[in-house]
C-alpha cells in the first residue's frame, strides 16, 4: 500500500507558502505500467485537469508508461446518472480497463443543489461506500484516490444560492461538509484523499481582491472551472502524489567554464570564444506547458475530436497568468533554473538552438532564471506533447461518448426495429468501430511518448552592447 495521503491545506498552494522548495523525498506516486481511471461528473468530463496530469507525467517522466482513462459523465452522482446506474457505469466505464489507480471526483451533484439534507446525505454516504466496495471487489489491488468536490463559486459574484432564505451557510459549505465525510472515510479505509475545494477557493478569494473582473472568469457560472482553474486542481493532486518540481537545474562558472550543477541533465562541450559562452545540454525531462496560458481554451470542449488550440507564445491569457501567480505553480511544479556566474559583460542574449530566448543582465543570470517561464525549444516541444495528450483523450472520449453510449440504446430501422443490445450484427458493428478507435488511440499514445523524448540543445550566451 502506498503512502496514505491527506492533502487538504490550501495554504500550500498559495504563492507565499509555495515558495518553500519541494524537498519531499517521497517517490512519485505513479509507477511504470500503472493504469489510471479518472471517474466523476462534468468537471472530470471537461477533460482539462486530467490532460494536465497526463501531460505532466509525459513531460517529467518521458520513459514512464502510464495509461490514462477519462470516464467522467456530466450530472453523475454516487447512484449514477443519465449514462446509467452506478453498477452499469462501473461495469462498462471502469472495470474493463483494469485500472490499478482510480481517481474519484464526486460530490457536486449529490447534495441536489439544496441546503444540507440528512436524507440526501445518507444516500451519498451509502453510495460512496458501495462504490469503494465494488472497486475493491473487482480490482483487488486498486489504489483509490478520493477527491473533495470543486467549489461552488460564491466568492467572485453575488451568491445565487441558497434559495431557502432561512438556510444557514452556503452551498459551498454543504460541499465542504460532504468532503469532510469523504476525508474521514478515506482515513478509516486507508484510502487516499486530496481536496480540490480549498485550493481553488483560496485562489478565487485572492483573485477577487486583485482583479474582480479576471476573478469571475476562473469559474464562470459558479460550477465549471475554466482551464486555468483545472490547473490548480491538477497541481493539488500532483503535489499530493509527491510530484517533483524540478525539470532541470544548471549552474556554470563562466570564468573557467566549469559546470557547478547539472541536475536531471548532462552539460557538455562548454566553450568560450570572443566573449560568447556556449555549451550543449541533454535533459532528462521537459518543462510542463500550461493549458490556456498562451491560447484560449473554451469552458467546454466541442464534441467529437476537437483539436487542442495552438499556443501563441507572444500572447498571454491574463486570467491564467493571474491563477499561476496566485497558485505558485512554477515553484510547485515547473522549476528549470539556469544560473551562470562570473560573466564579464553587462547584458547577454540567451540563444537556444540559434533562437533568441531573451536578454538578461549578468546579475539576473548570476541569480538564476527559470527557463520554464520562457518560450524555449523545450517548451515548444512540451506543447506538442500536450496537444497529443489531448488528441489521445479525445479519441477515447469520442468513441465512448459518441458511439458506445448512444448505440447502446438506439434502435436501427430496417424492415423492423433492432435493439443493438440484442442484435449480434449490430453489436459486431459497434465493436468494430470501437476497435478502430482503440487502434487509433494506441497510435497517438506511441506518438505522445516519442514526442516527449528529450533531445540535445545548444546554448549560447552572447554579450550585447547596451
Amino acid at each position: 500500500m502506498r503512502h496514505v495521503l491527506s492533502f487538504g491545506l490550501a495554504v500550500l498552494l498559495l504563492a507565499g507558502a509555495a515558495r518553500a522548495a519541494n524537498t519531499s523525498t517521497q517517490p512519485f506516486f505513479l509507477k511504470n505500467g500503472d493504469r489510471v481511471c479518472f471517474y466523476g461528473y462534468s468537471i472530470t468530463a471537461q477533460r482539462y485537469y486530467t490532460t494536465d496530469i497526463e501531460t505532466y507525467v509525459l513531460t517529467r517522466f518521458p520513459n514512464l508508461k502510464v495509461r490514462f482513462i477519462n470516464s467522467g459523465v456530466g450530472g453523475d452522482r454516487v447512484t449514477g446518472g443519465w449514462a446509467g446506474p452506478i453498477n452499469l457505469r462501473l461495469k462498462r466505464d471502469v472495470f474493463p480497463f483494469k485500472p490499478n489507480v482510480v481517481v474519484y471526483l464526486l460530490g457536486m451533484n449529490d447534495p441536489a443543489y439544496r441546503p444540507f439534507n440528512t436524507k440526501i446525505f445518507n444516500i451519498y454516504r451509502h453510495g460512496l461506500k458501495h462504490i469503494i466496495h465494488s472497486l475493491q471487489s473487482h480490482l483487488p489491488h486498486v489504489q483509490i484516490v478520493l477527491i473533495g468536490s470543486t467549489p461552488w463559486d460564491e466568492f467572485t459574484c453575488k451568491p445565487k444560492f441558497l434559495a431557502d432564505r432561512g438556510a444557514k451557510g452556503s452551498f459551498n459549505d454543504v460541499l465542504i461538509r460532504y468532503a469532510r465525510y469523504t476525508r474521514k472515510l478515506a482515513a478509516r479505509d486507508h484510502l487516499f484523499f486530496t481536496d480540490f475545494n480549498a485550493p481553488l477557493v483560496a485562489v478565487l478569494k485572492q483573485a477577487e481582491k486583485i482583479n474582480p473582473s479576471l476573478a469571475r472568469q476562473i469559474i464562470p457560472g459558479s460550477i465549471h472551472p475554466m482551464a486555468a482553474g483545472h490547473m490548480v486542481m491538477a497541481q493539488s493532486l500532483l503535489r499530493a502524489w509527491h510530484a517533483p518540481s524540478l525539470v532541470t537545474s544548471v549552474a556554470i562558472n563562466a570564468s573557467n567554464g566549469s559546470v557547478i550543477r547539472a541536475e536531471n541533465t548532462a552539460v557538455s562541450a562548454v566553450t568560450q570564444s570572443h566573449g560568447v559562452l556556449a555549451w550543449k545540454q541533454m535533459d532528462q525531462s521537459l518543462p510542463m506547458p500550461v493549458m490556456s496560458l498562451h491560447d484560449r481554451w473554451p469552458q467546454f470542449a466541442p464534441k467529437a475530436l476537437w483539436p487542442a488550440p495552438q499556443p501563441r507564445m507572444n500572447d498571454t491569457n491574463p486570467v491564467t497568468a493571474l491563477v499561476i501567480k496566485l497558485s505558485g505553480f512554477y515553484h510547485a511544479l515547473d522549476r528549470e533554473p539556469l544560473r551562470v556566474t562570473h560573466l564579464t559583460a553587462r547584458n547577454y542574449q540567451l540563444r537556444i538552438d540559434g533562437k533568441s530566448i531573451g536578454t538578461f543582465s549578468s546579475t539576473q543570470l548570476a541569480h538564476g532564471i527559470n527557463l520554464a517561464r520562457l518560450a524555449t525549444p523545450m517548451m515548444a516541444q512540451a506543447y506538442k506533447v500536450m496537444a497529443l495528450a489531448w488528441q489521445r483523450t479525445e479519441t477515447r472520449f469520442t468513441a465512448w461518448r459518441e458511439v458506445q453510449l448512444p448505440m447502446a440504446n438506439i434502435r436501427l430501422r430496417s424492415k423492423f426495429l433492432v435493439n443493438t443490445n440484442s442484435s449480434p450484427a449490430a453489436r459486431k458493428a459497434v465493436h468494430n468501430i470501437l476497435h478502430a478507435f482503440s487502434g487509433l488511440e494506441h497510435v497517438v499514445m506511441r506518438a505522445e511518448r516519442q514526442t516527449a523524448q528529450p533531445i540535445p540543445h545548444h546554448y549560447q550566451l552572447v554579450p550585447i552592447s547596451r
